[in-house]
């Protein structure tokens, strides 16, 4: 609508004819010439009442069909480097059902002009308390600073009440009077049930958690995204540079939670904490002056732009995570983190030929019980831009390794010829234990000799956990340019590391 894209909505319920889905093609020569199978026929699907449609007989049509059709950008393409994203298929990424329909009989639908999309919401039932089923809908978030006082609570375990499903993580509402309630849930189209008695199940409180953004003065402009959403969404933040955290001791006083958002600029350790060298040249400050009064904004300002976190800073942020605060990271940031020593058993590896430009990848869920997975389903799909490549393991200070197959480890110590058996001469040849196996996104069992030697043995409590990985080689890609997926593919996506 934004766009001068005309929305309508179905009246009544419609059945149309879609195009059939082509079958992937067999990865073998041989594989192509044995399946011969007949072409897939066109199916029939109904959509309900209130569905909503685009049609694509109008002027800026191909607004729409970008933004909601899927991307395919060859690794063979004659442009190598993409300017930008290669991937933004919104059915995918926003979790909603979009269907290319090629049948004309759509148009003949009893259909009214949308001015505003805007989810129902409200309060429906009685009692007073009152449930909402988490779906992971960033609405939820901007509830919770809107109901400040509150007290909302997250189930541990799915439960039924008033004859509907909720998930692990619905929120379970207390302290609030139904009128603010049901105003707040209108306004974020969330919808809510009154409950007249509680459900039996576990529960931990979900607060309004004290937030600072912090970003560097190497680059604003990708941190500049995470600003503008939570500006969105309502929350509530601090914004902080590099240097300011060099200066803050006793940031838990302040804040529960830190979010350092990508840095890009080709950020390392190097950059982020020692900024641009100072021994030469002169300040360089981003601020207003009476020259200048309208250069910067009323977001943060600097005498010089040059110094950066300093090692003050890094000892600021490893007390905020050792005292209990939550750090979030990702991309650079989280190989910073890593480099920096904040998290045991997480390494990163560096890619060699893989290619992954603002791309939609397909993810599965690892660990449901984690809070930071509830509300999400066993399969999604997110935005990734190379990487980072997460390995695990239980031993601190041991990196992670990329798992190789079986057929790379047939011939352990490479004795022998091509048919002979591969054994240590002058030693009687055994069969070799069998590996105790694991995944690539888990991390290696813990050897009996590692356990006999257990200083540097993880604690299983403090090991790292994977929330998200990665989906297999051949459904990694959704939407956009990928090449050389493999290097990523099944290893972790999402970590939370104690």
């Amino acid at each position: 609508e934004r766009q001068a894209v005309e929305i309508s909505r179905a009246t009544s319920a419609f059945t149309v004819t879609l195009p059939a889905k082509k079958p992937k093609e067999p990865a073998k020569e041989k594989e192509r010439k044995e399946e011969k199978s007949p072409p897939p026929a066109p199916t029939t699907r109904e959509f309900p009442a209130g569905s909503y449609i685009i049609r694509m007989d109008q002027p800026y049509s191909r607004i729409a069909d970008a933004l909601l059709d899927h991307q395919y950008w060859s690794p063979d393409d004659p442009q190598k480097t993409p300017y930008d994203d290669t991937g933004w298929t919104f059915g995918e990424l926003y979790h909603l059902q979009v269907a290319r329909v090629t049948d004309s009989k759509v148009l003949d639908v009893p259909m009214d002009r949308v001015r505003e999309v805007h989810a129902r919401g409200g309060v429906k039932g009685e009692g007073t308390l009152f449930a909402i089923a988490n779906r992971a809908e960033p609405a939820l978030a901007t509830l919770r600073y809107k109901l400040h006082d509150a007290s909302i609570e997250a189930a541990e375990e799915p439960f039924e009440s008033a004859g509907k499903k909720f998930n692990r993580g619905s929120f379970l509402v207390r302290n609030t009077s139904r009128a603010d309630l049901d105003r707040a849930a209108a306004e974020l189209g969330v919808q809510v049930t009154a409950l007249s008695t509680p459900p039996e199940v576990k529960t931990h409180p979900v607060r309004a958690a004290r937030i600072a953004l912090v970003h560097t003065w190497l680059s604003t402009q990708t941190e500049g995204w995470w600003r503008l959403a939570l500006d969105k969404l309502g929350i509530p933040y601090d914004y902080l540079s590099t240097q300011a955290i060099a200066k803050i001791s006793g940031l838990n006083a302040k804040y529960d939670v830190i979010l350092f958002p990508p840095v890009g600029y080709n950020a390392g350790v190097d950059a982020v904490v020692n900024g641009i060298p100072t021994a030469w040249g002169n300040p360089l400050p981003w601020k207003n002056t009476p020259e200048t009064p309208n250069l910067v904004g009323k977001n943060d300002a600097t005498d010089d732009l040059r110094p950066g976190l300093g090692w003050d800073g890094v000892a600021h942020l490893h007390e905020f995570v050792e005292r209990g605060g939550v750090l979030l990271t990702a991309m650079d940031t989280s190989s910073l983190a890593l480099s920096l020593g904040f998290a045991d058993g997480v390494s990163t590896q560096n890619a060699n030929k893989m290619k992954i430009v603002g791309s939609v990848v397909e993810m599965r869920l690892v660990d449901d019980a984690s809070p930071i997975a509830y509300g999400y389903e066993e399969k999604g799909a997110a935005y990734c831009d190379n990487g980072p490549i997460f390995s695990l393991s239980s031993i601190v200070g041991q990196r992670g390794r990329r798992r190789l197959g079986p057929e790379m480890r047939a011939r352990p110590t490479g004795r022998g010829s091509l048919d002979d058996p591969d054994f240590a001469v002058g030693r009687p040849g055994m069969e070799a234990p069998e590996e105790r196996k694991s995944e690539i996104w888990e991390s290696p069992p813990v050897s009996d000799e590692q356990r006999r030697n257990g200083f540097r043995v993880i604690p299983p409590p403090r090991r790292p956990r994977v929330i998200f990985r990665y989906a297999d080689g051949k459904d990694l890609l959704v939407s956009g340019l990928i090449e050389g997926g493999d290097e990523i593919a099944q290893h972790p996506a999402v970590v939370d590391a104690p």
